[in-house]
Order: C-alpha cells, then sequence, then structure tokens
C-alpha cells in the first residue's frame, strides 16, 4: 500500500511533457529570412523565434516538393524509403509509422490544418490526427482554382481549435503563401512591390505572429518547430519554381526548434536535414523513436556536442513524370554536393552557395566517390510507377490547380537532361499565356519548338490540342488527344480533353456524341471526382435536349462526393426547371456554402426567395451577388426590391445610382433610373 502511494505521489509530481507546435512555411527560402540574413525581410516572428531558440544554419530538404518533403518530416525517412515521390500519384503507404501516431499513443492531443489540396487527407498523412482541417477556398476558375488558403484564412480555422486542445497536444500549421501565384495582400503587395515573394513571406510571418500570441495566452510549455519544406528557385538555373532541380536554391531550408531547456540564442552550423525534425521532437520529449529512421536526434547537436558529419540523400522525379526527362538524384557529404543527373555535377557548398563552379572534373575522384556512396544507398535509378486509382487520379487534378504540371504515370530512365529540359519551359508558359490570355493561335510556334526537342511531352501536347481547338481546327485537335491517350492512357486530362474536342461538333452529330461520351467515360473511370468533367458531359446532354440525363449526372457527381460550386449550381437551376424548388434551393444554398462569392448561385437564390415573397432575404442575395459581380442588372432588381418591396428608399437610390454608373452607353433604362434618382432624392 505505502508503495502505491509513492508511485502515485512520484506520478503527480513528475514534470508533464511539453506541447508541440509544428509550423511549415511552404516554399520558403531560408536566405529570404531575416534570421538567416536577408536585410530586405520583413519576418519579426520567426526571427524573434530564432531568438529565443536554435536556429540551423544547413538544413536540407530531400526533395522540392510539398507533399513528399512533409513525409520526410513526420517520418524521418527520405522518399526511397517512405515511397512518396511525388505531388500526385503516391499516398503514404499505411505500414509506414508516422510521428503522430507516436504521440498520439503517448497522450498527445493531435490536430492538423494544412492550407493547400497538395497536402490533403488523401496523401495519406492524416494518420494519428483527431482533427485534420484540409479544407480550402475555391478560386477564379477564369484563371486557374487554385485550391489554396491563405494564412489568415487558416489562422481563422486554427484559433478556436486551439482554444479547445488540452495540453500536452501536438499542432501541426501548415502555411502555403510564397507558392506561385505571388499575390500578397494589402499592404504588403506595396511594399513589396519589386519582389512579391517577399511580401508573401511577410504576410505569412504575421500571420505566424497571431498563432504565437495565442499560444502565449494559452501558457502551455512548447516545444516549437518552425521549417520550410523546400524553396523556391526564382529564376536561379533557369527554373522559375521548384519542383525540376536539386539545387540549394529549393533544398536550403530554414529550421528552427525552441523549446524547455534548449539554448537560446544559438545556432548549429552542422548538415542537418528534415528527416532529422521526427527523431528529434521524439527524443526531446523522452519518447521511444520511430523505427529505422533515416534521420537523427538533433539534441546532442543543440547541446554544443561535437558528432560525426553525415550525408544527406535528395531527389526529383519530377522532371521524369511531368515531362518525360531525366529524374533527379543528389547526396550531400559537406562540404560537397554532388548531383546524379545524365551529366554529373559536383559543387562546394560554403566557397559556391550558388552552385556556379562545376567541379566534377576538377574533382573527378571525388565526384566518382560521391557517386558510388549515392548509388551503394539507393541503387541504380529506377523506373517508377504512380499509381492510377481514382484517390491519386483527383490528387492530380487538384495539383494541376496549383500549378503542377501532369504527364505521364511513369518515370522513365533516361530522357532529356533537366538543364536542357528547363530551356524549353519559357515556351511552355508562353503557350500557356497565350491559350489563357489569347490569341490561342499565338500558342503553336512555341509548342512546336518544344515537341521538335521534346516528342514525348504531355503537357506541350495537351497545349497543343487546346490552341487547336480555340482555332476551330477540331479535327487536329482530336488527332492530337487521341496521340496523348495512346501515349498516357492513365492520364484522365487526355481522355476529358478529347471528349471536349468531340463535343465540339456533337449537338447535331450523332457519331462525335458518342464518341464525346466514350472519352468522358473513360476520364470518369479514373477519375470519378473530376468537377469539370460532370459539368462538361451534364452541360452536353442538356444542350441536346437530355435534361434530365444532365440531372442525373451533376448527381452522380455529388455521389462521388465532388464538392464544387458550379456543379451545386447547376445542379440548383436543374431541379427548379422541374419545379422541386426545395431540392433546387437545397443545391445553391450548398453552392454558396462552397463559395460564398458564386454570383449565379446567389441571384438564383435571390430570385427564389422573390418567388416566395421573402423580398428581404431576396434583397440580400442581390446585394451579394452584385458585391461580388457589379452588374447593371443586378442593381436594377436590387433598387426595385428595396423601392417597391421594402420600402427602402435610401437603399433602392443606392442602388439605382449604382445601376446608372454600371450601364453602358446607350442602355435604354438610362433615362428612367435618372427619373428615378431624382424623385428619390426629393
Amino acid at each position: 500500500m505505502i508503495g502505491a502511494l509513492l508511485l502515485a505521489a512520484a506520478a503527480a509530481t513528475a514534470p508533464a511533457r511539453p506541447s508541440v507546435v509544428l509550423v511549415t512555411l511552404d516554399t520558403t527560402r531560408a536566405d529570404h529570412l531575416g534570421c538567416y540574413g536577408s536585410t530586405r525581410a520583413l519576418t519579426p516572428n520567426i526571427d524573434a523565434i530564432a531568438r529565443s531558440g536554435v536556429r540551423f544554419e544547413n538544413a536540407l530538404s530531400p526533395v522540392p516538393l510539398t507533399l513528399p518533403a512533409h513525409t520526410s518530416l513526420l517520418t524521418g525517412l527520405v522518399p526511397r524509403r517512405h515511397g512518396v515521390r511525388d505531388n500526385a500519384g503516391f499516398k503514404l503507404d499505411a505500414k509506414v509509422p508516422l510521428l503522430t501516431e507516436r504521440l498520439k499513443s503517448a497522450g498527445y492531443e493531435t490536430a492538423a490544418f494544412v492550407s493547400a489540396a497538395v497536402l490533403d487527407r488523401a496523401g495519406g498523412l492524416a494518420r494519428g490526427f483527431t482533427t485534420y482541417d484540409d479544407g480550402v477556398r475555391i478560386g477564379d476558375k477564369l484563371a486557374f482554382n487554385y485550391e489554396e488558403r491563405a494564412a489568415s484564412q487558416t489562422m481563422e480555422a486554427v484559433l478556436p481549435r486551439l482554444a479547445e486542445l488540452k495540453a500536452p497536444f501536438f499542432l501541426w500549421v501548415h502555411f502555403y503563401d510564397p507558392h506561385l501565384p505571388y499575390v500578397p495582400p494589402k499592404p504588403y503587395a506595396a511594399r513589396f512591390k519589386e519582389q512579391p515573394y517577399d511580401g508573401e513571406i511577410a504576410f505569412m510571418d504575421a500571420q505566424l505572429g497571431r498563432l504565437m500570441d495565442a499560444l502565449k495566452r494559452k501558457g502551455t510549455p512548447l516545444v516549437v518547430a518552425v521549417a520550410g519544406d523546400h524553396g523556391e528557385s526564382l529564376g536561379e538555373h533557369g527554373e522559375a519554381t521548384h519542383g525540376i532541380f536539386v539545387y540549394q536554391a529549393t533544398q536550403h531550408v530554414p529550421l528552427i526548434l525552441r523549446g524547455p531547456g534548449l539554448p537560446a540564442g544559438t545556432s548549429v552550423r552542422a548538415c542537418v536535414g528534415l528527416v532529422d525534425v521526427a527523431p528529434t521532437i521524439l527524443d526531446l520529449l523522452g519518447l521511444p523513436a520511430l523505427p529505422a529512421t533515416d534521420g537523427r536526434s538533433l539534441k546532442g547537436l543543440m547541446a554544443g556536442a561535437k558528432e560525426p558529419a553525415r550525408e544527406y540523400e535528395m531527389e526529383s522525379y519530377y522532371p521524369s513524370f511531368a515531362y518525360g526527362w531525366a529524374a533527379l538524384r543528389a547526396l550531400v557529404s559537406y562540404p560537397f554536393k554532388f548531383i546524379d543527373a545524365p551529366r554529373h555535377e559536383l559543387y562546394e557548398l560554403p566557397t559556391d552557395p550558388g552552385e556556379k563552379r562545376d567541379l566534377v572534373k576538377a574533382r573527378a575522384p571525388r565526384a566518382a566517390e560521391m557517386a558510388a556512396s549515392l548509388d551503394a544507398r539507393a541503387g541504380a535509378l529506377t523506373v517508377l510507377q504512380a499509381a492510377n486509382d481514382p484517390d491519386t487520379q483527383e490528387r492530380r487534378e487538384k495539383l494541376a490547380s496549383l500549378g503542377y504540371v501532369g504527364g505521364s504515370s511513369t518515370a522513365a530512365i533516361g530522357g532529356l537532361d533537366p538543364k536542357d529540359g528547363v530551356r524549353l519551359l519559357p515556351d511552355l508558359e508562353a503557350a500557356r499565356r497565350s491559350i489563357q490570355l489569347g490569341p490561342a493561335t499565338d500558342a503553336v510556334p512555341p509548342l512546336e519548338r518544344i515537341l521538335a526537342k521534346n516528342p514525348g511531352n504531355i503537357p506541350a501536347l495537351l497545349l497543343l490540342g487546346q490552341a487547336q481547338l480555340s482555332a476551330g481546327k477540331n479535327d487536329e485537335a482530336v488527332a492530337t488527344y487521341r496521340k496523348v491517350s495512346a501515349t498516357a492512357p492513365g492520364n484522365n486530362l487526355a481522355w476529358f480533353d478529347l471528349g471536349n474536342a468531340y463535343a465540339t461538333t456533337a449537338v447535331k452529330d450523332d457519331a462525335a456524341f458518342a464518341s464525346a461520351k466514350a472519352a468522358w467515360d473513360k476520364a470518369l473511370d479514373l477519375a470519378p471526382r473530376h468537377a469539370d468533367t460532370y459539368l462538361n458531359y451534364a452541360s452536353l446532354l442538356a444542350t441536346r435536349g437530355q435534361p434530365e440525363e444532365a440531372r442525373q449526372m451533376l448527381l452522380k457527381a455529388r455521389a462521388h462526393d465532388v464538392a464544387d460550386p458550379t456543379i451545386e449550381t447547376e445542379l440548383g437551376m436543374l431541379e427548379v426547371a422541374r419545379r422541386d424548388t426545395a431540392a433546387g434551393k437545397a443545391a445553391l444554398e450548398r453552392a454558396i456554402a462552397l463559395n460564398p462569392g458564386q454570383v449565379e448561385a446567389l441571384e438564383a437564390l435571390g430570385k427564389l426567395t422573390y418567388a416566395a415573397e421573402d423580398y428581404k432575404s431576396a434583397a440580400g442575395f442581390y446585394g451579394r451577388a452584385l458585391a461580388e459581380k457589379p452588374r447593371p442588372d443586378l442593381a436594377k432588381t436590387l433598387g426595385a426590391i428595396r423601392l417597391y418591396q421594402l420600402g427602402d428608399k435610401p437603399g433602392a437610390k443606392a442602388a439605382f445610382e449604382q445601376a446608372l454608373t454600371l450601364s453602358p452607353p446607350g442602355d435604354p433604362d438610362v433615362a428612367d433610373l435618372r427619373a428615378l434618382i431624382a424623385e428619390l432624392s426629393k
């Protein structure tokens, strides 16, 4: 009995384990933060964490892609061992242990908030999290449907949940903002007009400050880890963004740790990696390590211990998956870095951080030694096959919305050295801009230049088909898309675009209609949650006088858990047309829940509520639609409701004045609007 009491007393007085907060900064270069020496940065919150913790001067990412890098961070494994080799087509195997699972089993409450579709739960990182918030905002489909949310939106989701978390907890917050396109909000847009990338980082830092303030108010002992997943090339070595190369511009990342017992305001010069983060957190908490990780605990280094130098692997199969070029691998054995490409490269990082002086010939024995070490670790480059299941196809679509191109599902050996292939990308981008902004015919010459040198470039072929369609060359577009679907039969975009090509003549041509349906059916077999396939399919059915078939197609999308505001809007319209007002209203409400700025749904709800004589709600819907998309007809309707149904003369006058401002020259309603405004001004 006495022994039991003593044990209970000891347990009661034992210090509780601290909570853990992991903040990952997507696409963030270390050298663009103040604590890493940037003089133009505005990162006071990250800098403050560095002053109160340990900053690692030479932290390395194993891969310049978000999902594989985060997988390494949470498993302590390099990509070849955890198996997630690209953002698309891969999912972490359930057998691979995660840091989160270890923490949850130790009694930690776990929550994650990610800011882009690239980290949605389909990637396999949600295991062990009680909360895994991967909701993202819907962007403007006229450009890209960017499936991401700003750091401020992420924080609005984090703060209520943070208030509920009971210590000890593990909170992971992912910020995506510095990713292309760089569109910092006010006032950062003006301050960083010449370098909006830095403006995005400054905005992200301000939101990180909100998180740190909330954690301070919570008063829980904390281990805080701040890490970049990869950087951004910003034009270095000819790469505008990231994913292709494994140079330091994308591989040197910030890494800062702060917590009880860690020395404040210190830095570690030794080479470390993201694979070291999970082992370090577990060691700091006194918890068992994950089995057979590639990383090590950095606890000794932070305490000033001298430890043997470690080698760190890097890779990118993205050039191969996306463009059919050669994949890249690298090994850092400080101070040297060896890159295994068709033309090998060797750099001495301390004296050449920009990797401009290739020493592969001058230091041939060292290059050969590192090549052998890399092969001993990883073996020779192998052909990789990405999955073609529905979940991974859906992820490809989301990633396309984020600017990642998709090509074959197989990474081939050989192909163009990315150092040569990257020279083709300006033509690819020029073609993409011409198709988006016009004239689309301007896209053909740059695409022909690319395909002459790189005939297997799937993104170039897909763009060529789009250019041909825009120019009215439907037969040529069909031939191009048939070629792509034969070359990459697992690429649902090829089948989707082939269906679009047939659809141009399918309204009256039964054979083209059958071919369009067959292509879209194949696309949906591969990607049953691709919203645009359902929308185009339903549109063609409706145009051919088959509204019920169109409705069933959109209901099929909903059955596959497609959450798309345009689908819900179109479905709502079809339900109203078949006189099922309740179903129509419910669909339209779902549309604006998904996208509060969905103008068509707001306008349709305005009409429905007006018909139901709920004039106050009707005015509200029309007002919201007008705020999103100023149009004279919306302003006139709003003014009329306010005047005649609600008796709101000031509100009616304001609406009519806006309608007058928006009306084009020659609008026959201008005289009546002026008369109404004059009458309401008395």
